[in-house]
């Protein structure tokens, strides 16, 4: 279990760390996910209107260290390279996914998927809690960009 934690806290502090990046230089990627519009109705008052719209861009930026660690694994062969690609994916796509219907929604989903994958694919009680932290904190500061753009979007 020992030489478990080691390689799965280098995934889960790389990982992180890019969704953190990614978090403190949002105001780059509005565009990429929040439409917006504002409208000056009388009285030099405006009223805006945002929908959350991921683009391509968006997505792929959000998801790139499950898709470098799927990479990784189809190269390398490494079962913990395709645990954690899928613990780390998966929340965090149906953060995207969910959110298109109501961004508020997405953080019960998280909690729920990011498990339901830790659980699944662990095989003892640590790697399973691990690999529930890898997809659940991406997954949050996911939900953390989305909701901060829709609320600064106009």
């Amino acid at each position: 279990m020992r030489s478990l934690k080691l390689p799965h806290g280098l995934v889960l502090a790389s990982e992180t760390a890019w969704e953190l990046l990614l978090l403190y230089n949002m105001t780059w990627l509005w565009d990429y996910y929040v439409e917006s519009e504002r409208v000056y109705i009388r009285d030099g008052i405006p009223s805006c209107w945002f929908w959350y719209s991921p683009s391509l861009p968006f997505v792929l930026l959000v998801l790139l260290p499950a898709i470098v660690l799927l990479a990784l694994y189809v190269r390398f062969k490494e079962p913990l390279l395709k645990k954690s690609g899928l613990a780390i994916g998966l929340p965090v796509l149906s953060v995207v996914l969910v959110s298109l219907l109501n961004p508020h929604s997405s953080f019960p989903v998280l909690l729920a998927i990011s498990a339901g994958v830790g659980f699944i694919l662990g095989e003892g009680k640590g790697e399973k809690v691990l690999l529930t932290l890898e997809g659940f904190l991406p997954g949050f500061i996911v939900f953390m960009i989305i909701l901060g753009g829709l609320a600064v979007s106009c």
